[in-house]
């Protein structure tokens, strides 16, 4: 089975019914700057900050309603994940900070035939 990405047990790719579009991975080099009243600030390095993961993908119907609330389930276990990609990458631990989801062209019996939905993890570093 094909897959894009794993996040603990969950799996997300096209054989689930569950892939993303898009991936944004966020890094920033830990920089600062300090105000200085009489001239330009001064850059002072402040610490590598953790990598931040968005991903944001669209699910069809009850099917991907089912998936969302897998992803929340994880989430509130409030514990860290690891994060593997589909060519056996190991991402180290991520938790996950938000799930969005944006139900679209709802049914009678209250299922969404279209849901964007958004997931943001934070990498996991506790040494």
């Amino acid at each position: 089975m094909r897959q894009q990405m794993v996040l603990g047990s969950f799996i997300f790719g096209l054989s689930r019914g569950f892939a993303y579009k898009t991936l944004q991975r966020q890094s920033e080099g830990g920089w600062v700057n300090l105000d200085i009243i009489a001239s330009k600030p001064q850059s002072r390095q402040g610490g590598q900050k953790l990598q931040i993961l968005t991903f944001t993908g669209s699910a069809m119907q009850a099917l991907g309603m089912q998936r969302l609330d897998e992803l929340r389930a994880l989430q509130d276990a409030r514990m860290p994940l690891p994060l593997v990609d589909g060519i056996g990458r190991n991402w180290g631990l991520w938790r996950i900070n938000s799930v969005v989801e944006n139900q679209t062209d709802v049914i009678d019996d209250g299922t969404a035939m279209v849901i964007n939905w958004t997931l943001v993890l934070e990498e996991f570093v506790n040494a």
